[in-house]
């Protein structure tokens, strides 16, 4: 497997996938930078329906599958994500079967980065090409160009696609991965009257389709009331930040819920600085390393797990689906998430948090 990060040196990043380990961010950054013209067919909530535009199925067996990947950033997510990849790649007969070209963008924004690899890769005649996207507007020329060559685009951890060219968008729905922490706030406390903080990230439709199934379920619960939303940014140091600009307004807030678990990481350091450490509850989301050792320690109450190494082996066998085996596939490919807190989290496999080389290798 090749990865690059165009404009960086190499070394700059993971180097072989052997080495992929831990949690995750997974996101973008403003909304602004999402989507062509809207449409019902990309609308949240909606699966988009076939056009005809995307490339059709092929039969290609007996040869090796040169598959391009770029994600938006090699971070923790990602890395977990390609650990998932690189499994059902194994599993597929190895590098023999399957050629794998992952391309980090030199930042999440850096969308040329992006452009220039999918540009590569169809002149190269690559045999499927799959994208999380940043900046879908400057891809989509590419997209229809790989189409009209008959090259499959996939999409990944992204949560509205327009893209009448892409087959299939794999991951998750980003909407029940709020659901699953407001529904985890209304089974655990019940009628109980708490204040609750909301650490976002950056505008765009990661925060925003989270934020609305977190919504859908609390507007029935108004026994807790929501005293603070604020952008975090995804990162921990803007979490930290972040909540202790809101303890200052709002001491009274029982639970800080993070839409990422990076975000939440930097609350509790907030939370521990402000003495209130056992008297505020926080509820992240990712199940990134540390904030399941968070669990463990009683520092975190819960966090949602979205399945990324899952994510990997479903993009790995939606496109032997449709380019090797000529099948058809839906446009949406999405895997369960679970919320992991005390009761289960002794359940959860820390492999999931690296590659697992075959037995023997």
């Amino acid at each position: 497997m090749m990865i690059k990060k165009p404009l960086q040196a190499a070394a700059a990043l993971v180097a072989t996938i052997m080495v992929l380990s831990g949690c995750s961010t997974s996101n973008q950054t403003a909304a602004a930078e999402g989507a062509p013209a809207a449409n019902e067919s990309c609308a949240p909530g909606k699966e988009r329906p076939r056009t005809g535009d995307e490339a059709p199925p092929t039969t290609k067996t007996g040869k090796q599958l040169k598959i391009g990947v770029s994600p938006t950033a090699m971070d923790t997510y990602y890395k977990r994500v390609l650990a998932g990849v690189q499994e059902e790649i194994d599993a597929s007969g190895g590098e023999s079967a399957i050629r794998l070209d992952v391309q980090a963008p030199t930042s999440q924004s850096a969308t040329e980065d992006q452009v220039r690899s999918v540009e590569s890769w169809i002149s190269q005649d690559y045999d499927a090409i799959v994208v999380a996207l940043y900046n879908e507007s400057a891809l989509e020329p590419l997209f229809q160009k790989a189409a009209e060559r008959n090259i499959p685009v996939f999409t990944f951890n992204s949560p509205i696609v327009c893209s009448s060219y892409v087959v299939s968008d794999v991951g998750y729905d980003q909407s029940e991965g709020g659901r699953a922490q407001a529904q985890w706030i209304v089974d655990h406390y019940g009628s109980e009257q708490k204040n609750v903080a909301i650490l976002e990230g950056l505008p765009g439709p990661h925060t925003s389709e989270r934020m609305r199934g977190f919504e859908e379920i609390m507007k029935d619960h108004p026994n807790f009331k929501v005293v603070a939303r604020q952008p975090a940014g995804w990162t921990r140091e803007a979490g930290l930040t972040v909540t202790e600009n809101i303890l200052q307004a709002h001491p009274d807030v029982d639970i800080l819920v993070g839409l990422y678990d990076e975000m939440a990481l930097g609350g509790l350091e907030a939370i521990k600085a402000a003495g209130k450490e056992g008297k505020v509850d926080i509820i992240g989301y990712e199940n990134i390393r540390e904030a399941n050792d968070a669990i463990k320690s009683g520092e975190f109450v819960a966090t949602v797990d979205t399945g990324a190494k899952t994510v990997g082996a479903n993009i790995i066998e939606t496109v032997k689906s449709y380019v090797a085996k000529g099948k058809t596939v839906p446009t949406r490919v999405f895997n369960d998430v679970k919320v992991y807190d005390k009761t289960n989290i002794s359940t959860f496999d820390p492999n999931d948090y690296v590659y697992v080389p075959p037995t023997g290798k």
